[in-house]
């Protein structure tokens, strides 16, 4: 298979943002994420909702007792991580891009209250395998 390198000028995922995991027992996760003496661990504050979060070598881990997206994934989907998050640049340019390329969101975009980033927008993608990434914008929120 041939090497696949950064391609100048295209608009493209760039940085972590967090991994959610969904943990029906979000007792047992934290316990266990903890024994590995993390950064920190907290809450954030997620539209109406305020869930557990933990950090772990700058990485965040959003804990979900259940996922907003539940209906769009097979089912059962017992628990583990349920989608990555990467910051982009530019949203718009992103969506044009992957539309090009018959890739398509399966939810969204939409605007979502997203913890310490405040409202963004959120563009949710399901790999072929069933891995679920979502792109937020790195700055000022779409239409604001």
């Amino acid at each position: 298979m041939e090497k696949t390198m950064q391609r100048e000028g295209e608009p493209r995922l760039d940085a972590l943002f967090n991994i959610g995991v969904k943990a029906p027992n979000v007792e047992e996760e934290l316990r266990f994420l903890s024994a590995f003496n993390p950064d920190k661990v907290y809450k954030v504050q997620f539209g109406p909702k305020e869930i557990d979060a933990v950090e772990i070598g700058g990485v965040k881990f959003f804990l979900f007792p259940a996922l907003s997206y539940d209906n769009y994934l097979p089912k059962p989907h017992p628990g583990g991580i349920g989608h990555v998050s990467f910051m982009v640049e530019d949203l718009d340019k992103l969506l044009a891009h992957l539309d090009r390329q018959g890739i398509t969101p399966f939810r969204g975009p939409y605007e979502g209250q997203l913890g310490e980033l405040g409202k963004r927008m959120v563009a949710m993608f399901r790999s072929p395998n069933g891995t679920l990434v979502s792109a937020i914008p790195r700055n000022v929120p779409r239409g604001s």
